[in-house]
């Protein structure tokens, strides 16, 4: 065997088992990561649960893009809806005490919304209603009008309603 022919053909030979070995050794880990990601009968493939995580992350996407829009249109019906509230209570007339009039403005986030007030006296009873659009009335206010709607619509008022103090000393009315 000493013939070198012999030599080169042995250390191929070698050679080729050793590549063979390393080969063998590397499918066998390539075999095993992929079956971690086809699975086997009792575990879940990696990429089955991969896909299913994403379909469930572009489903919840989608649920809170309608909520997202759901939301603005509440935003939008609450701007809308009366929020801003006032009342002053006042003797409209100085001739009965317990002060019986009142005013009470009613408007949205827009200054929208109606002004009611009623003057109470001995003999007879006046309401009045007067609508507000964008801040601006229908018909002109009473002092008294201006000071609850300029309550409702001051900072702090939303959500509830302000109790304004009466004016020591209110206007008399007279009847006309």
């Amino acid at each position: 065997m000493s013939d070198p022919m012999s030599l080169a053909a042995a250390g191929t030979s070698g050679l080729a088992v050793i590549f063979a070995a390393g080969a063998h050794l590397r499918l066998r880990r390539l075999r095993k990561a992929c079956s971690l990601l086809q699975g086997d009968a009792e575990h879940t493939s990696f990429i089955v649960a991969v896909s299913r995580q994403t379909a469930e992350i572009e489903r919840l996407r989608a649920e809170v893009a309608r909520l997202h829009r759901e939301f603005d249109q509440f935003r939008v019906a609450l701007d809308e809806s009366i929020r801003r509230v006032a009342v002053l209570r006042y003797d409209a007339f100085g001739e009965m005490g317990g002060r019986l009039s009142w005013s009470v403005a009613l408007l949205d986030d827009h200054a929208d919304g109606v002004v009611l007030t009623a003057l109470v006296n001995r003999s007879e009873s006046r309401c009045y209603v007067k609508t507000m659009r964008r801040g601006v009335p229908d018909i002109r206010l009473s002092p008294e009008e201006i000071q609850v709607v300029d309550a409702a619509l001051r900072p702090g008022t939303r959500n509830g309603s302000v109790r304004i103090p009466s004016p020591t000393k209110a206007p008399v009315y007279t009847d006309r």
